[in-house]
């Protein structure tokens, strides 16, 4: 039975008690079910996001079919969560999650207004050097791979030499485990697989690493050729000078949820997008085709999830406005772990900020990474 119809029949069990209150002995027929919502009463809220420890406060309004006037009736209505419990009104929730309301007003029954509730959000570092506008830049590596990829592992190796190379500054990596090889792979995520739409016509084949979201890719090289390579790439997208943006940031998670706090600071003046993307490590996958090494059926940094309401089109998050030289934005962020087989203590958050190009496409400015449970200040060059 849809939750809509559990409400109106909770409805009617409410109006039939109060009619016969007053006659205990005689006996109740049981109560028939109500029809969907007629819309003739409305739920509303005056936020639907809050931290843990904050309320609620909800109004109940009913229009006029014949009239069209709307009439608060909120004093008068109950509210009841998808358990059937009553709600008060203010409503403070006592844990974090996702809480379904909806209000009843004799027979009829209203929309269902989803409240989303935060634990604390974490405090990013203070700024320590508040004029300081010389950002260390980190692009964006993307490493689109699969278990059944058989030449995958030796990018792994490839990206741990990176890793230990002196060029480890430059860049945070994602892996996007999508696409034709991640058939069966436990990287796979709806959001691996946006990503992977998104960068198609940038793939060449597996493994492949795809540098910001519109430009150089990669293949699969010796280790030697590939340091190379990535060299001519860095040399290229990183700004010696500084990035455009800084980005601090602190995580904190549970396991429903992870929340980031972010605090973005601008070096040139633009419009810029902002979106978190969720990353888990220590996935461990003992199908990984062509693997020679404990290390290869390791995936780590790989996308589970990305903030807002997200597809193929808008992987870069949502505008945040414009900048001017030297203006700070606060950002808040909230990524659900929807798979049960998913380890918030394994994950960490992957803040984004872009920009447009010179062909008029958002492109990645800057990139700032925070395991779950710590915080990271900005990064100046030294």
């Amino acid at each position: 039975m849809k939750m809509t119809k559990f409400f109106a029949l909770l409805a009617s069990v409410a109006l039939f008690a109060a009619c016969t209150e007053s006659s205990k002995d005689e006996e109740k027929p049981e109560p028939q079910p109500q029809p969907e919502p007629s819309g003739a009463i409305t739920l509303s809220a005056d936020k639907t996001t809050i931290e843990l420890g904050e309320s609620v406060t909800f109004t109940v309004t009913m229009k006029n079919a014949e009239t069209g006037e709307t009439t608060d009736i909120t004093t008068e209505a109950s509210l009841y969560d998808s358990n059937l419990d009553k709600v008060s009104n203010p409503f403070t929730p006592t844990a974090s999650g996702s809480y379904n309301i909806n209000a009843v007003y004799g027979p009829e029954s209203s929309n269902v207004l989803t409240i989303t509730v935060m634990a604390q959000m974490p405090a990013v570092p203070e700024d320590t050097e508040p004029s300081n506008l010389t950002f260390n830049h980190r692009i964006l590596l993307i490493d689109h791979t699969g278990v059944n990829c058989g030449y995958c592992p030796n990018m792994t190796d490839n990206l741990i030499a990176l890793e230990e190379s002196d060029m480890h500054h430059m860049y945070n990596e994602v892996t996007c485990h999508a696409g034709g090889m991640a058939s069966g792979d436990p990287g796979n995520s709806n959001a691996a697989n946006a990503l992977n739409k998104f960068q198609s016509n940038y793939i060449e084949g597996y493994p492949n690493i795809c540098v910001n979201f519109h430009t150089t890719t990669v293949g699969n090289y010796a280790t030697a050729t590939f340091l190379n390579q990535m060299r001519n790439v860095f040399n290229q997208h990183v700004k010696k000078d500084g990035a455009s943006v800084g980005i601090s940031l602190a995580v904190a998670g549970d396991a429903t949820n992870v929340y980031c706090a972010a605090q973005i600071k601008a070096k040139d003046s633009k419009e810029y997008k902002a979106v978190a993307w969720l990353l888990e490590s220590g996935i461990y996958s003992p199908n990984q085709a062509g693997a020679k090494k404990d290390v290869h059926r390791i995936y780590n940094y790989a996308l589970r999830n990305i903030s807002g309401t997200y597809s193929q089109s808008n992987v870069a998050g949502e505008s945040i406005g414009w900048l001017e030289e030297g203006q700070t934005i606060d950002q808040a962020f909230k990524l659900p772990i929807t798979s049960t087989k998913w380890n918030h203590e394994n994950m960490g958050v992957l803040v984004i900020v872009s920009a447009k190009d010179s062909q008029g496409r958002w492109e990645v400015v800057n990139t700032a990474y925070c395991p779950t449970g710590e915080s990271k200040g900005y990064e100046y060059i030294k």
